[in-house]
This record gives structure tokens, C-alpha cells and sequence, in this order.
């Protein structure tokens, strides 16, 4: 009885410590989730418990329940608001009181010779922030910046391995003959190499000032925009070890159809009957056809693998990485291949010295050459089908068509041997200075070395036709680009009461140097050496040699005033002097001035949670272009040899006058903006508008022949810019497990030629025309197919047959002639946008990046069926017109393209819609593999997936028609950290 009474008390003493213990570990904590500042409900907020993965969200009276045990920590959370964390402890009610979180006003930013708090802006500048990189995956610069910030235009002419072949344009064009191109900026140092050398592993941030407050700091190289890159530094106390890698496949995303043996037959023989060469029948009566793009293309493979160790302490930061990259071309033979080492170290020597370096060593690989994709029946897409690419010995031939030996084999280069290796040297080294006895001022010195030499050796051997008519040609080249600088920084703040000044101070000096050599010989007894026998070469060898210097000195001046936090204004002065200009305008001077009102920080803005930031801007400046030659401005001749006897006499005729007076192009831009963050922030919205009016820009201008020359490169033309942009970023769901945001943003440019040559005459010869924009489509408009009855007299094609194209008779006299041209759209897009939008729900996350362009027309030269004299070129699938199949939209298939006698073009929208980019990631979670401290995430990413467009060439987003074809990518990485 003892016994189980003593049992009874022990089982009920067990229940009650559990109870007790259950108890204490699992408990009920209610509150309420207001604004700190307001007082109001906040409804969704999420409430968390640290560690977990259980959590709830506040009601519309912003109250919440959670279970939790007394030694939790809850998160409590909101977007726009700062995040807390409070232990619960004995406390089984908590009310939260949430302070709004303004970090994104307070989000510093580059602007060029510094930093500013972007709330303190006033001028237009966009940023992709260290996240969004993150998040993007890119595997080259341009991809970055397609479609992800207002304004920023890509045109992309071939698409090869390197990924260099684009063009980047902010706010569309103002130039006519200089360069349009922005000026790169990379951690500091105005940069003048190939943006692919650049690992995009390595780049923190990309800054873009757009409007000429903004750019104004950069004077006479700022008119076409900024582009600020700058690249990671160490961040944490304890040293963080990353890892990027990904690994992928490329395809071909779209050819047109081109004719096949049976098919290319048919055409010729209504084309040319009964003209077959005895080649073209051999292979059509054995049924053999040669593909040749599909033989000039692949299936690409890329790969790209980035370790770095970073950390910071009190006075020192580093940042440490290795990268390398190989990638493939669709072309076969085409090649990238980077391999870069970096060092970004800074210390404090003391608390007023600082000492940094940002240093980049690359060695980059582009050797092989690719077949040719050209338009002429040379070419992968146009050479005859019924040709042989290769001997019965398995070499390919020198001519695929012995009658026709003028054309040769198009996968001839990818034989040729090829050696290019490029060696790069960026360094951007500083040193400030603070004065302790003036406070606030610092001196810093920066200095900058840009060192490129490419060292490229192509042989070409006799088993390339063009190898074989000199038995054998060498070709060396050696290319050193030199870039130095250095600038001197002056920089003060200064804050009494409640006005802030920032004044910046700078004098800089850059030179820029060009060589190459060039060494070609011809005539080798053996082809075995290659490049390495060019002292045997038998005929007499050709040596050339270039050089150019430019220098430019620059002083600039800049304010920036704040008078508590509500008006701002920025002022900026620069005077730059360029050697390319002439002795009379070597120096130049470019103003802005920048306002900004925060509205939102006055007393009378209503405290509400609709709108919550507010900011009006509002900027004036000039900025310049100087990217011409650096000879532009002096006389130059031209060679003009002639024979006297059996011996040639160097000769030389003037070319083009020299012209002191030559000057920088000079632009003037209006900007105004509004930026606005609504519903506690969790919106933000900023809206654009600008005109710029480019003058003094450069032309060759005809002048009456003097000793023979004709022109003379002078400031002649005029033009004007004008566009919108709107950019609005933000959260649309945010719950507990699952969470949605979207990014987005809109462009509209029109740009107009104003004048030319100094009045207000088109130039037709090379398509410019007062009132139009730059890059304008003019010719012979088609106006459809004459069909089977339509009467032709009376018309501007009396003789006209059915199935001849229509020509529109623009001008009404009855007569089809060159003053029947009209303007058939431009080549540069009016509108651009980008929407992003973003799933994270738990751990996975899916990235979805659609583009759109439109306004864009283009000539497609794919729909031209002239193929030379004769057949002597393949051409792409096209339905004919016939009186079977009365079409309107293409003429009938007739020798000599007869039908198309006045030669007219074809010109289509090229407006598209592409699914750019789509990533799915997993984030490990650390509990899944016991890993602590260990950040895991893995992605799959496809490009350039879904395309609508009503375009029918090879691709809309193309410039060029017969290049390497835009390709699909599919890709698997992993990002780690330690």
C-alpha cells in the first residue's frame, strides 16, 4: 500500500512538472501594432518568432496572438517601417509602436567626386543597388541594365560571345556624327576600355546621371549621360568568404528559313532557266544539300566561377576576388574567355589619413575566328546550298563552287590560326587628408592607370583560298592604350544652425594614348611556323604604325546647399581644355544649377499614411562632346601615288581643311521631377521630364573647292531632345510566408534635327532632314502588288504586269523617281520599359523581367530577293505572288527581279515584347544541413525565352541583319557565403 502510494504521488508530481513545464514553454502574447508617429492601426503587420518559422500578422485593429515560449524573441516587422525585436519575458501583452523607416531617403548614392544622401538630390539619377545585383545573376554588363532603369536604351549589333557588340544610349541622341556613347566612370576614374572587360561579380553598385546637373561635374564628356560603376568593399568585422559560380547553354533563339537544295533549285530555275551549273546538279540529282548556318552555328556552352574574401575593421577595409570566364559564341570558333584578379584595400593610417587602392589584373582571351555571316554570297546565310563545304577527304574546300570561284567557303576563318590575348592594368588609388584644424575640410588625391596591350596573330594557310594565292599570309598586331590620371580634390562641409553646405573643388589632368604596329607578310614556303616565320616571308612585307594622343585639364567647382532638410540646391561649374579642339576654342565652360523642394518636411504637409515623401526638382545645365578624333581639327592628306614609268611615286592631295575655330558640341538640358513615397513608403514613384538642345554640333561641311579640297569639319547643326521617364518600385503583397514586389519603369524620347549647315537645308544624300529625327528611314514607299485586272494606265507604272510591286506615287506626277521618297519611321525606339516582378515565398524566389520596345522601324533586308546578276546567292523563303496566290504583301518571283524594278525596301515595325529573363532561386534554409553561418542560395535562369513581335526578320533587337544570331540561355548557379 506504501509502495503505491509513494508510485501515485511520484506519476502525479511527474504530470504536474510537465504541465508546468509545458506551461512555461508555450504561451499566448496578444498586443497591438501601431505607427509611432501617426498613433494609427497598422493592419498585416508581420510578427515573427526569431529563429522560427511560424509567425501571424496584425488584424485591421492591428491587434495579433501568437504562441510562444517566455525565452522567444518576436520580430515584429512592416514594410516601411524599422524592424523590432523585443524578448518577451513575463510580458504576455506587448504593444509595438513602429517607427517609420526612412533609410531609403537616407540611401547613399554616387554623384561623381563623392556621395549624397539620395533625399538630398536634385538632379536625375538612377541607381541598381547592391540587392538588385544580387538578385539579377547577369553574366555581363548590358543585361544589368536592359530594361531596369528609365531612360537606357541597348542596341545590340551582333550577338557574339564577348557580349561587346551593343550600344548604350541615355535619353536617345543628341549627336549627328560624334559619339552618342555615355561617359563610364569605374570607381572614379573616367574609363575608356571595353565594359566586357569588367567581371560583373566584382561591381557593388551602377549609378546613371542623366539629366546635366548631374553631368555637368564632367563637363565636356558629360552630354550623353554617366555611367558611375563602382565595386564591392569589405563590410563585415569577421572575414566573409563568397562564392559565385553558374554553368549554361545557349541556343539559337531565331533564323528565318533559308532555301534548301530542292527548294533553291526551283527558285533559280524560274530565275535562271535551265541555268543549273554542273556542281548545283550533282548535288540535286544525289539529294545533298549543305546547311550552312548549321554548320557555321552550335550549341554554346558557358561557364563562370568568382571566389572573394572580404571584412573591414576599424581601420581597414578589403576586398579580394578571383574570377574567371569562359564563354562560348553560337558561332563555332567564337570564344571569351576572362580571367581577372582584384584587390580593393583602404586603411587609416591615422584618424585624418586614409590610403586605398582598387586594383584589377585581366587577362583576356579572344582567339579564333568566326565563320562569316556577311550578306553577300560569301556569307553562312546566302551561300549556294548546293555547294560542298568540304573535300571527299573531309577538309573543306577553298571554293564550294568551282564555277564561281569569286565566292568563297564562309567557315574558311574558323581555319585560319588566331591568336588574341589582351593584358589589362586598372588602378584607381587615393589618398585624403582630413584637417584637424579646419573642421570639416579634406583634401584627397586621386590617381588613375588604365593599361591595356593586345598582342593578335592570324595566319592564314593554303588551305584557305585566300591563304592559298600567296601561299600563306601572317598577319601581326600589337595595340598599347594608355590611360593616366590624375585629380586633386578639395572638399568642405559646413552645418550652422539649420543650413548645410557641401562645396567640392577640382583640378584634374588625363592623357590618353593610342599606338599600334602592324606587320603583314605573304609568300611562306611552309605553313607549318604560322605567325612565327613572318623574317621568311618572300614578298616584300607591309608595315604600318598609328598613334594618337589626347589631353584634357579640367577644373570644376560644385555647391551643394540644404536649409533643414526641406530646399536644396546644387550649382555646378567645370571648364575643361581638349587637344582636339582648335587653337581658338581649346577650353570650354559648362554650367548647371539644381533646386529641390521636400515637401513632405514642411509643417503644413498633412501626416498622413497616402503619401508620405515628397519632393519636387527642378535643373538647368550644359554639359559637352568631345568624343571626335583628336586630329579633327587640322589638315590632312590623302595618298595619291601615280606611276612615272615602271616606278610609283609617292604622292599626296589636301583632303580636309583644317579648322581652328572647331569646337565642342554643347548641350543644354531642362529637367524637371517629382518623386513621391506612398503608403508608408511601401510605393515609390519618380517622374521625369526633360528637353535638351544640342548646338555646335560637327559635320563635314562642304565649302567651294579650293586646290581640290571640299569639306571641312565644322559646328554646322543643330538638334533638340525631348522625353518623359517614370520608374515606380514596390511591394504588392508582404505576408508572412509569402511576398510580392514589382519594379517597373517607362520611357518616351523624340529627338529632331534643327538645323544643318548652318541653315535650314535637308542633307539627302545621307538622310538628314531639319524636322526629323537623327536616324530617319526615307525611300520609295511600297504600296502593295498589282493583281490581275487593276488598270496600270493612268498610273505611275503604265507597264506595270500583275504581280509587279506597287510603288507609291508620293508627289502625284505620274511618275516613279527619287522625289518619290517619304519618311518610313526611325530606327530608334520612342518608348522603352521594364517591369520586374518578384515571388518569394519561403525560401524560393522567382525572378520574372519582361521588356518592351516600340516606335522602332527597320529595313528588313532578309525579305530581299536580289541575288546579283544572276543566282548567285541563297536568299530566305519567301511567298511569292502568283495568280494562284493573289498576295499583297510580295511581289512574284521573276528573272533579274523584274517585278521590284524600282528596287524598293521593305521596312517593318520592329517592335517587340521579349521575356527577357526569368530566375528561380532556393535560399537553403541552415537547419536543413545542420550549417551554421552559411548563406546557400541556387538558381535556374532562362533568357530571351518568348518573344512577340510582328517583325520577320532575324531578330527586332538586332541592328545588324547577318551577324551571329540573339541567343536562349539557360542557366544553373549557386551563390555561397561564409
Amino acid at each position: 500500500m506504501y509502495m503505491k502510494t509513494k508510485f501515485c504521488l511520484l506519476i502525479s508530481s511527474l504530470i504536474i512538472l510537465g504541465l508546468q513545464v509545458l506551461i512555461a514553454q508555450q504561451t499566448t502574447i496578444s498586443g497591438k501594432i501601431t505607427d509611432s508617429e501617426t498613433g494609427e492601426f497598422i493592419v498585416g503587420a508581420n510578427i515573427i518568432v526569431k529563429g522560427a518559422s511560424r509567425g501571424v500578422t496584425s488584424d485591421f485593429d492591428g491587434n495579433f496572438n501568437i504562441s510562444a515560449k517566455t525565452s522567444d524573441i518576436l520580430v515584429f516587422s512592416y514594410i516601411g517601417y524599422t524592424s523590432q525585436e523585443i524578448l518577451i519575458g513575463s510580458n504576455l501583452s506587448i504593444n509595438v509602436a513602429l517607427v517609420p523607416d526612412v533609410s531609403e531617403l537616407d540611401e547613399v548614392v554616387l554623384v561623381g567626386y563623392g556621395t549624397q544622401r539620395k533625399n538630398d538630390l536634385t538632379g536625375s539619377v538612377s541607381v541598381i543597388s547592391p540587392e538588385r545585383l544580387e538578385e539579377k545573376t547577369n553574366t555581363n554588363f548590358r543585361q544589368a541594365l536592359q530594361g531596369s532603369l528609365p531612360g537606357i536604351t541597348i542596341n545590340t549589333n551582333t550577338a557574339n560571345a564577348e557580349g561587346n557588340n551593343v550600344g548604350i544610349l541615355i535619353r536617345g541622341r543628341n549627336s549627328i556624327s560624334a559619339s552618342n556613347s555615355p561617359l563610364v566612370v569605374y570607381d572614379g576614374i573616367p574609363y575608356s576600355g571595353s565594359i566586357s572587360d569588367i567581371n560583373p561579380s566584382d561591381i557593388k553598385s551602377i549609378t546613371i546621371l542623366k539629366d546635366a546637373s548631374s553631368t555637368a561635374i564632367y563637363g565636356s564628356r558629360g552630354s550623353n549621360g554617366v555611367i558611375l560603376i563602382e565595386t564591392k568593399k569589405g563590410v563585415s568585422s569577421k572575414p566573409i568568404i563568397s562564392y559565385s559560380g553558374y554553368s549554361g547553354v545557349n541556343e539559337i533563339a531565331h533564323i528565318p528559313e533559308v532555301y534548301q537544295g530542292q527548294g533553291f533549285a526551283g527558285f533559280k530555275e524560274v530565275r535562271e532557266p535551265g541555268e543549273l551549273t554542273q556542281t548545283e546538279i550533282d548535288n540535286l540529282m544525289a539529294g545533298k544539300t549543305t546547311n550552312w548556318l548549321d554548320l557555321a552555328t552550335r550549341s554554346a556552352q558557358k561557364q563562370e566561377h568568382n571566389i572573394s574574401v572580404s571584412g573591414a575593421s576599424k581601420n581597414a577595409n578589403y576586398y579580394i576576388s578571383l574570377g574567371y570566364q569562359d564563354v562560348q559564341g553560337i558561332a563555332i570558333n567564337d570564344k571569351f574567355q576572362r580571367a581577372t584578379l582584384r584587390t580593393n584595400v583602404s586603411f587609416n593610417i591615422n584618424e585624418n589619413i586614409k590610403f586605398g587602392t582598387n586594383t584589377q589584373l585581366s587577362y583576356i582571351d579572344r582567339s579564333g575566328l568566326s565563320p562569316s555571316f556577311s550578306s553577300n554570297a560569301a556569307g553562312a546565310y546566302f551561300t549556294n546550298p548546293l555547294t560542298n563545304a568540304y573535300n571527299p577527304d573531309g577538309s573543306l574546300t577553298l571554293y564550294p563552287w568551282p564555277e564561281e570561284q569569286y565566292f568563297t567557303n564562309p567557315l574558311a576563318p574558323t581555319l585560319a590560326d588566331n591568336s588574341n590575348i589582351n593584358n589589362k592594368i586598372f588602378t584607381a588609388n587615393y589618398i585624403e587628408i582630413k584637417t584637424p584644424f579646419i573642421p570639416g575640410l579634406s583634401y584627397k588625391l586621386n590617381t588613375g592607370v588604365e593599361y591595356s596591350n593586345r598582342n593578335e596573330r592570324t595566319y592564314w594557310g593554303r588551305d584557305t583560298a585566300r591563304g592559298n594565292l600567296v601561299n600563306g599570309e601572317a598577319i601581326v598586331e600589337n595595340i598599347v592604350n594608355e590611360n593616366f590620371l590624375i585629380e586633386h580634390i578639395l572638399n568642405y562641409k559646413k552645418t550652422f544652425g539649420k543650413h548645410n553646405i557641401n562645396f567640392t573643388g577640382l583640378y584634374s589632368a588625363q592623357k590618353i594614348t593610342y599606338e599600334k604596329h602592324e606587320t603583314i607578310g605573304k609568300g611562306f614556303s611552309s605553313d607549318v611556323l604560322t605567325y612565327f616565320q613572318m623574317n621568311l616571308a618572300t614578298l616584300p612585307k607591309e608595315v604600318s604604325q598609328s598613334f594618337d594622343q589626347e589631353t584634357l585639364i579640367s577644373q570644376m567647382g560644385r555647391l551643394n546647399y540644404n536649409f533643414d532638410d526641406k530646399y536644396l540646391a546644387t550649382f555646378t561649374l567645370r571648364r575643361d581644355g581638349y587637344t582636339g579642339f582648335g587653337d581658338n576654342n581649346k577650353y570650354g565652360v559648362f554650367p548647371s544649377a539644381g533646386f529641390s523642394w521636400n515637401v513632405s518636411n514642411e509643417s503644413f504637409f498633412p501626416e498622413n499614411n497616402v503619401v508620405n515623401n515628397l519632393r519636387l526638382r527642378l535643373t538647368y545645365g550644359e554639359s559637352g562632346n568631345q568624343d571626335i578624333s583628336s586630329v579633327a581639327n587640322l589638315a590632312r592628306l590623302d595618298d595619291l601615288s601615280y606611276l612615272d614609268g615602271d616606278v610609283t611615286a609617292p604622292g599626296y592631295i589636301p583632303l580636309v581643311l583644317g579648322n581652328n575655330n572647331l569646337t565642342w558640341e554643347t548641350t543644354a538640358t531642362y529637367n524637371i521631377g517629382i518623386d513621391m513615397g506612398l503608403l508608408n513608403n511601401r510605393f515609390q514613384i519618380s517622374l521625369d521630364a526633360y528637353q535638351s538642345e544640342s548646338s555646335d554640333l560637327l559635320l563635314n561641311k562642304l565649302i567651294p573647292s579650293v586646290q581640290g579640297i571640299r569639306r571641312i569639319i565644322d559646328n554646322v547643326a543643330n538638334t533638340k531632345n525631348f522625353g518623359v521617364e517614370a520608374a515606380i518600385s514596390g511591394f504588392i503583397m508582404d505576408t508572412k510566408d509569402f511576398k510580392w514586389s514589382a519594379n517597373s519603369n517607362f520611357s518616351y524620347n523624340k529627338n529632331e534635327i534643327v538645323s544643318l549647315q548652318g541653315g535650314d537645308e535637308d542633307d539627302v544624300a545621307n538622310r538628314l532632314f531639319i524636322g526629323q529625327p537623327i536616324r530617319i528611314n526615307y525611300g520609295l514607299n511600297f504600296d502593295g502588288i498589282w493583281q490581275t485586272g487593276q488598270d496600270t494606265s493612268g498610273s505611275a507604272q503604265p507597264d506595270a504586269i500583275p504581280g509587279d510591286v506597287k510603288v507609291l506615287d508620293a508627289n502625284g506626277d505620274l511618275t516613279i523617281s527619287s522625289d518619290d521618297r517619304v519618311f518610313l519611321g526611325q530606327r530608334d525606339p520612342k518608348f522603352t520599359w521594364g517591369l520586374t516582378n518578384t515571388f518569394k515565398y519561403k525560401n524560393f524566389s522567382l525572378d520574372v523581367f519582361i521588356h518592351g520596345v516600340e516606335g522602332v522601324t527597320k529595313r528588313n533586308t532578309t525579305r530581299s530577293t536580289n541575288v546579283f546578276g544572276g543566282v548567285q546567292r541563297n536568299t530566305f523563303v519567301q511567298e511569292f505572288w502568283s495568280v494562284e496566290n493573289p498576295i499583297n504583301t510580295f511581289y512574284r518571283n521573276d528573272g533579274i527581279v523584274r517585278a521590284n524594278v524600282h528596287g524598293v525596301q521593305f521596312y517593318e515595325s520592329a517592335d517587340f515584347v521579349r521575356i527577357k529573363d526569368i530566375t528561380l532561386s532556393y535560399k537553403l534554409d541552415d537547419s536543413l544541413f545542420k550549417l551554421n553561418n552559411i548563406d546557400l542560395k541556387v538558381y535556374l535562369t532562362a533568357r530571351n525565352l518568348f518573344t512577340i513581335t510582328n517583325w520577320s526578320g532575324l531578330d527586332p533587337e538586332l541592328d545588324s541583319q547577318f551577324g551571329a544570331p540573339l541567343q536562349k540561355e539557360f542557366v544553373f548557379g549557386m551563390n555561397i557565403k561564409l
